[in-house]
């Protein structure tokens, strides 16, 4: 119990440690170029705009995540059950990720079985908020090479399968991603932004929805 308690201590000092950095990073751009604009220097506006709307938008990603972990942990986290168009939800999901995908030099490859049901019943956002989850992980930790979408449905069940060329995750750290606050060091030692919650809630996610 008391080897437990110290590893859950430490997971959530490197926790603490990394949203500090996670949330001063964008905060330091903001501030930059907010000083460029009240300094009049020539900074293209729009330029400007675009950089602080990114911010603000990995920033609010940041604090959604920290509310889902909190809602977790205390039995909160609630799906909907709605009717949802699949082959457009497949399509959305393609649209949103393919262009991370190219500002990495990957190749983003979406494979769909010949026919697809119309419409599904789930929940549409947490199961978007899922599959970007995963995707994202896979762009972000492919250095060259492809990132594919998979999907094959059977018996009423969805499958979704994300893989990626890079170096994937050693056996045993496979099931330590899941729990909430732990990352993994890269291969290459190289620093990745996140801190640790976003594949603990896609399992909880799946989960919720019925899947595994």
């Amino acid at each position: 119990a008391r080897d437990a308690a110290e590893a859950a201590n430490k997971a959530k000092a490197r926790y603490l440690s990394n949203v500090s950095h996670e949330i001063r990073s964008p905060l330091n751009a903001i501030y930059g170029y907010a000083q460029l604009i009240e300094q009049e220097a020539d900074v293209p506006p729009q330029d400007a705009a675009r950089v602080i709307r990114r911010c603000a938008e990995h920033m609010t990603s940041l604090v959604e995540s920290l509310l889902d972990i909190s809602r977790l942990e205390h039995g909160m986290l609630r799906v909907r059950s709605e009717i949802v168009r699949l082959p457009e939800f497949i399509d959305q999901i393609a649209l949103m990720m393919r262009p991370a995908a190219q500002a990495r030099g990957l190749a983003f490859v979406v494979e769909l079985p010949p026919r697809l049901p119309e419409f599904v019943r789930t929940d549409q956002s947490r199961l978007r908020q899922a599959l970007i989850n995963l995707i994202s992980n896979a762009i972000k930790f492919t250095p060259h090479g492809t990132v594919t979408f998979r999907l094959r449905y059977r018996g009423q069940i969805a499958e979704f399968e994300i893989e990626d060329t890079g170096p994937g995750i050693a056996e045993h750290d496979q099931q330590r991603i899941f729990d909430p606050y732990e990352q993994i060091d890269a291969p290459d030692h190289a620093a990745r932004p996140g801190v640790g919650l976003g594949l603990p809630i896609t399992k909880a996610i799946v989960e919720i929805l019925g899947g595994k």
